[in-house]
């Protein structure tokens, strides 16, 4: 379950008028309350089978506020009366957050839309009920914050998007937020990277913190904005372990990244091996690695390249003959450059799978 930062506010000034030690976790174990707790604890089975139970475990009391998507609560002591107050304080909240869900406000509309968790016989109504075109071409720009919380961000983006009425913002997430851009005959789908670098760059200038950001392709149904909003997720966990460098990621540009990253780990590691490895160790050090990779960023232009890497044109030429005696491939040949761009690639997509947004 999803809460946005006003039901976390009201939650926490439930807890705050208990005098025992308690935290607030989701169904991960990862501290939701208090927030400047950032512990993220191991869930016993036996409670995610039963979560309305209270279990004793290691000193604490444990319980889950429903049977479905639970929050769970964590109360330091293990006797009657603190157990009969973690019964008592997962009802109250999970009639609260009911409530709350229950007032199909339109952002957490978009949220369950988003999320993919509405019937189509629901959708058409509460589609209806806040104005929402069933048939509109729109896709979705997720923006993930490593420092921001996503109050202030949405904020922003309101601002941003006060004058267009058929864009919609969302907060989905405690450093995240989802832009659902209406595409229309005005505006091309090319313009969403130069959008999202234009809002990276009031980011920068009103928070100085930037976002990493995932654009999703075109869906033409409300129904559809679920695929749209995954790609866009997805764009940003592929992007930023082939690019670095970059932090805004367009799902339908990466369609290498996405391929490679669906290569099993020990074919990519196998492969990339027999490139780099303790034999050409030396030969591709950082020096090497940097002038290659500015070389591929300049397709291939020796001039450019050198001028860029402030180096005699010679020097890298010398550098590139190097590499060729080496290991046999000629980086200025296209099919030997691509070959070495893919074994490269292959480290890389072995390197971060895991942490995901």
């Amino acid at each position: 379950m999803y809460l946005d930062h006003r039901v976390i506010a009201k939650i926490s000034q439930i807890l705050s008028q208990m005098t025992m030690q308690v935290m607030l976790l989701d169904s991960n174990g990862q501290v939701i309350l208090p927030e400047d707790n950032k512990k993220e604890l191991t869930l016993p089975e036996q409670l995610l089978q039963n979560p309305t139970q209270p279990l004793v475990y290691g000193g604490y009391t444990l319980i889950g506020t429903d049977n479905d998507q639970p929050l769970f609560l964590c109360l330091y002591g293990d006797n009657a009366d603190v157990r009969t107050c973690a019964v008592l304080c997962a009802e109250l909240i999970n009639t609260f957050t009911r409530a709350d869900m229950s007032q199909n406000s339109i952002e957490q509309t978009l949220r369950l839309v988003l999320r993919g968790e509405v019937e189509s016989a629901e959708l058409e109504a509460i589609a209806a009920e806040h104005n929402l075109n069933m048939n509109q071409e729109r896709c979705v720009m997720y923006f993930h914050f490593s420092e921001l919380d996503a109050e202030t961000a949405m904020s922003i983006l309101k601002n941003v998007v006060s004058d267009n009425s058929q864009d919609l913002v969302a907060e989905v997430g405690r450093h995240a937020v989802a832009l659902i851009k209406t595409i229309d005959e005005r505006f091309e789908f090319s313009e969403m990277e130069q959008l999202a670098n234009a809002l990276q760059n009031t980011f920068m200038s009103e928070t100085s913190h930037t976002a990493l950001i995932g654009i999703g392709d075109v869906r033409g149904k409300l129904s559809q904005l679920c695929e749209s909003y995954e790609e866009a997720r997805s764009a940003i966990n592929v992007g930023r372990v082939y690019h670095r460098k970059q932090n805004v990621f367009v799902f339908r540009k990466m369609l290498l990244e996405r391929f490679l990253s669906n290569i099993p780990e020990d074919t990519s590691n196998s492969f990339h091996h027999m490139m780099f490895n303790r034999k050409t160790a030396r030969l591709f050090n950082d020096e090497m690695i940097h002038t290659i990779e500015k070389f591929f960023e300049n397709s291939l232009n020796l001039s450019e390249t050198a001028r860029q890497l402030y180096i005699h044109r010679n020097t890298l030429v010398y550098r590139l003959d190097k590499v060729q005696r080496i290991i046999g491939l000629d980086l200025r040949a296209f099919d030997d450059a691509v070959t070495f761009k893919l074994m490269m690639l292959l480290g890389k997509s072995s390197d971060d799978r895991k942490g995901r947004i």
